[in-house]
């Protein structure tokens, strides 16, 4: 058998959604490229819902994938009673997550950091630091597809607050045994200008599966059926649908960071008043209160705006593809993205492009033609006084807050947050995305009673992606793309040094692992990342 022997994946679930996608369209690329093959593959998660029917898929491709259900690898939210208790659950989670190697293994670790349960990611790295002292063969590729540091204020507070007032410093291994990919160039020149190791911090964007087929036109009788069966899920969840208007898509679930309002706000000073057709509700205990005030918003205004039938209609009235062809236009607001596949899934099926730009994620998207100038950066608008003084007294007690918490925080740090405060409220218009839900809903609502028209405007040209642009999308970000880059950075990994018996964790020549984590979160701390829509304000 090949080394490494075995292929440990793991995710706290398999639910669907983002990172489930991501990493079976990945393992199905290995398989395609023969990676797998002489190897034992083994999914590891906290929960069983979903893992059986991802293995099942993905045994058409790999045979004899096995799968792990450990109730302690699951999200936690109830910190612990004290310090030993948690350093005891620590140790026997990192010795169960040793056993599970079996002989030589790579570990292939998606969003251990992200503080979804403190013991999972401080189990993790004492697992890569035993492995590394112990002399053990495993490597660990930490894939970070977010970061507590970035306006995860709750992440944060768990990942600080383990046990009473005590928590975790140190959540970035700096052994050899372990490397980093990212979905994007600028939060790979974060970790490296944070102090790891360039060779050992891979760019790993997400991969594009390119269609079988380009969209097709839609039939007169098919276009009427979608129309209908919006329209009855429109009436039975009391949303308003009008189907001679033009139709925009957000391909999205209703979390905060996806910005719904702000889409709201441009299709009500759009002169032809679209209908707003968004996919997904959001399921998270964590994201149903703002999904519950957006949907009451939309009922008592009567926004023209359909929220949540895709898990009811896309793949049974209608497919995907066809409710592409079925929308005029593909609309983005979010505020915060990873590789941002957002931006690229309606240009490269035709459809035009309306929205917000990120230019950390979209520079990566240049040199194949993607065309940012019709997206805008901000969205300028008037803001009422009282709304200006409730958003800085909100900031200013969020920042004092979050200090106390993160602990590695400078005075400077603070003061340039508070100084930035300042700037961005004591402006004469204000980037709609820096405000919060309540100064949200009453722009709409001004939007819609015409109270903006002339003093809120925003580029609406649509970005729209070529033939030559697509190709070139799918040459760089496509399967066998995807395959090279698993590949060459699984074996960089696995060809990098041997931990030895007695070995020291402390290798790096650069930053101790501490300073990684605190350099992250002073990078993080502005009023850009740690937005009031989701930042814990």
């Amino acid at each position: 058998m090949k080394d490494p022997q075995n292929l440990i994946v793991f995710h706290y679930h398999l639910l669907r959604g983002g990172v489930r996608t991501a990493l079976l369209r990945s393992l199905q690329c290995l398989a395609h490229e023969g990676w797998p093959a002489g190897r034992r593959v083994t999914l590891v998660v906290g929960r069983a819902e979903g893992a059986r029917s991802f293995a099942q898929t993905l045994e058409t491709l790999v045979p004899h994938v096995s799968v792990i259900v450990d109730p302690r690898l699951d999200y936690r939210d109830t910190p612990w009673p004290d310090a030993a208790t948690f350093s005891q659950d620590v140790r026997a989670l990192s010795d169960a997550m040793l056993s599970w190697a079996d002989g030589s293994a790579l570990f292939w670790l998606h969003n251990p950091t992200l503080g979804k349960n403190p013991a999972v990611t401080a189990a993790w790295k004492e697992a890569a630091d035993r492995a590394w002292t112990e002399g053990l063969p495993c490597r660990f590729l930490y894939h970070l597809h977010d970061f507590p540091e970035c306006g995860r204020m709750a992440n944060m507070e768990r990942l600080r607050r383990c046990w009473g007032e005590g928590g975790l410093l140190h959540i970035y291994p700096a052994v050899p045994n372990t490397a980093y990919a990212v979905l994007n160039s600028t939060d790979r020149n974060r970790l490296v200008g944070c102090g790891l190791p360039p060779e050992r911090v891979f760019w790993l964007p997400n991969v594009l599966i390119p269609s079988s087929s380009p969209l097709a036109a839609l039939p007169d009788s098919r276009r009427t059926a979608m129309e209908k069966a919006l329209a009855d899920y429109a009436l039975a969840h009391a949303y308003v649908f009008h189907p001679s208007r033009p139709r925009w898509l957000l391909p999205i679930r209703l979390i905060r960071r996806k910005n719904l309002m702000e889409a709201l706000l441009l299709a009500a000073l759009h002169p032809d008043g679209p209908q707003v057709l968004v996919t997904l509700d959001a399921t998270s205990a964590q994201e149903k209160p703002y999904a519950d005030a957006v949907k009451q918003c939309v009922r008592q205004k009567r926004v023209p705006c359909v929220i949540g039938f895709g898990a009811e209609l896309v793949g049974t009235a209608f497919s995907f593809e066809e409710l592409l062809t079925f929308c005029d236009a593909v609309v983005t607001t979010s505020l915060l993205e990873g590789f941002g596949f957002t931006f690229l899934e309606g240009p490269l099926q035709g459809r035009p492009l309306l929205g917000r730009n990120l230019p950390d994620v979209t520079m990566d998207f240049a040199a194949m033609g993607f065309r940012s100038d019709g997206l805008y950066d901000t969205l300028p608008v008037p803001l009422e006084n009282r709304h200006r003084v409730r958003l800085l007294d909100k900031g200013r007690r969020f920042a004092v807050r979050y200090a106390e918490i993160v602990q590695t925080l400078s005075r400077k740090d603070l003061d340039r947050f508070m100084a930035r405060l300042e700037t961005v409220y004591g402006a004469s218009s204000v980037d709609f995305g820096m405000l919060d839900f309540e100064a949200q809903r009453d722009l709409v609502g001004e939007a819609r009673s015409g109270g903006l028209k002339g003093v809120c405007t925003a580029p609406m040209e649509p970005t729209r992606m070529d033939e030559a642009a697509s190709e070139a999308f799918f040459a760089r970000f496509g399967p066998t793309a995807h395959a090279r880059r698993l590949t060459e950075a699984f074996d960089a990994l696995w060809a990098a040094e041997h931990g030895v018996q007695g070995a020291s964790t402390d290798r790096d020549e650069g930053k101790p692992e501490d300073d990684v984590h605190a350099c992250l979160n002073a990078l993080f701390f502005d009023p850009v990342y740690q937005r009031p829509l989701f930042g814990g304000w």
